[in-house]
């Protein structure tokens, strides 16, 4: 082989090394963005179920089938399982099989409530809960007294394929 058949075989191999490596890269970029799309799905279908868990429960510990007035509700400083529900979820965060379904018996207990959803496809899915009081004339802010509203948002994060995203309700006495 002569030195024109060399160069042009040593240029042929950069060509094919250089096809070889984009090739790679849209692979695993390609694989990436599907994992991304599945922690969107997964958020979206836990976050919904966990928002309809809480959407099922007593609005508040305190509430019966009369009339209750807002100020014989829960203070909104003390939103959040009791001591007692609290331990009855460990290890914290709650996994699998969630324990909150049996621990809570309304929905402030979900403030500050945290799990982890790990399957097949994807382990360490956050999910996280926060509770308060708001007016009917201002769904979205906190107020700092009892209300008959309260504003339940569940917040879903995966460290590798998922910023945060949050799905918000209101749940009424």
């Amino acid at each position: 082989m002569n030195l024109g058949q060399t160069m042009l075989s040593a240029a042929t191999l950069v060509v094919l090394v250089a096809l070889v490596l984009n090739a790679n890269r849209l692979i695993v970029e390609g694989e990436r963005d599907i994992m991304k799309g599945e922690a969107f799905d997964l958020a979206v279908n836990y976050a919904q179920a966990l928002m309809t868990e809480i959407s099922l429960k007593k609005f508040d510990e305190k509430t019966d089938t009369g009339y209750q007035a807002p100020s014989d509700f829960t203070p909104p400083a003390s939103l959040g399982p009791t001591p007692s529900e609290l331990s009855k979820i460990s290890p914290w965060p709650d996994v699998a099989p969630f324990k909150s379904i049996w621990a809570y018996d309304d929905a402030d207990d979900y403030n500050g409530y945290e799990r982890v959803i790990n399957t097949d496809l994807m382990q360490g899915l956050k999910l996280w809960a926060e509770v308060y009081y708001v007016t009917s004339s201002n769904p979205d802010n906190p107020v700092g007294s009892a209300t008959y509203f309260k504003r339940v948002t569940v917040y879903a994060q995966h460290p590798s394929y998922l910023n945060t995203i949050s799905f918000s309700t209101l749940v009424t006495n």
